[in-house]
């Protein structure tokens, strides 16, 4: 089955926001698990459920993307990103740069727009306490709702925790990676604004209202440990083929929607 330019594009931003929701410590090797809710690729109004695997050590990061079948591997010393899927044992490839591009998609979600200049312009305040409660894999946590102008139909909101022995300081390490360790004052000011949550994040959930009706995305946070990751978890297995990365595949839906124009258009076509 074909998948849409808009089902690719939503896989890669809800692959990249839950790298900020997966934050663990720089200085030593993380491995958590999330259970994700997801809209099933086939009936986009129904929901599956899948639990997420992710390891992170340094300055690299590897990541269960289901919406696309594969695992993410960031690696920030090599400047490198990976995209391996195991069922097929093919994986693509990108310069951490131009897989930045893609992850800037995530901001939109977080109600986070860009300037002119690439610059994210950040809303001061960005979240917004809401005084609900509740009990979330027994956790007590409480929510907190984005603040900034969302897409129309979107709305996102974060359930923090103060119950987990993880410094919340440790959120801007992992969005670090994510966005590929961008500089700049706006970047900074989102970095703040992350690392000053009254609690660290066991569940997001966002839901976006569009033609085919409610779409609801959550990830909960279920388990971690500190452990030793070994240097072969952020390697791409030997013998995979190496495949058309995610942008290329953008870029050529873009250029088919846009048809053929100029030497080799169909006679009798205007521009």
């Amino acid at each position: 089955m074909r998948r849409s330019t808009s089902f690719v594009v939503g896989a890669l931003i809800f692959a990249v926001v839950g790298l900020s929701f997966s934050a663990t410590p720089a200085q030593a090797g993380m491995y958590l698990e999330h259970e994700a809710v997801l809209p099933n690729p086939v009936d986009m109004t129904k929901s599956i459920k899948q639990t997420l695997h992710s390891w992170h050590e340094g300055k690299r990061f590897k990541r269960e993307s289901p919406m696309r079948g594969e695992t993410v591997i960031i690696d920030l010393v090599k400047r490198e990103v990976y995209g391996v899927n195991d069922q097929k044992k093919t994986y693509w490839k990108m310069g951490a740069d131009k897989y930045q591009q893609l992850a800037l998609l995530s901001l939109v979600v977080m109600g986070v727009k860009l300037g002119p200049d690439g610059m994210p312009i950040v809303p001061d305040p960005l979240f917004v306490e809401t005084k609900q409660t509740a009990t979330i894999e027994g956790r007590k946590s409480f929510e907190v709702k984005i603040a900034g102008a969302l897409p129309p139909g979107v709305t996102t909101s974060i359930w923090v925790s103060k119950e987990v022995p993880v410094e919340v300081d440790t959120i801007v390490a992992q969005m670090r990676i994510s966005l590929g360790d961008p500089k700049g004052a706006g970047y900074e000011a989102l970095f703040h604004q992350w690392g000053s949550l009254p609690g660290y994040p066991v569940q997001n959930v966002t839901t976006i209202r569009g033609p085919q009706g409610l779409i609801t995305t959550s990830e909960t946070l279920l388990t971690f440990r500190e452990m030793k990751i070994p240097d072969s978890e952020f390697a791409v297995p030997k013998g995979y083929a190496l495949i058309a990365d995610p942008l290329s595949e953008l870029e050529k839906a873009a250029a088919a929607q846009a048809g053929p124009a100029g030497i080799g258009a169909p006679l009798g076509q205007k521009h």
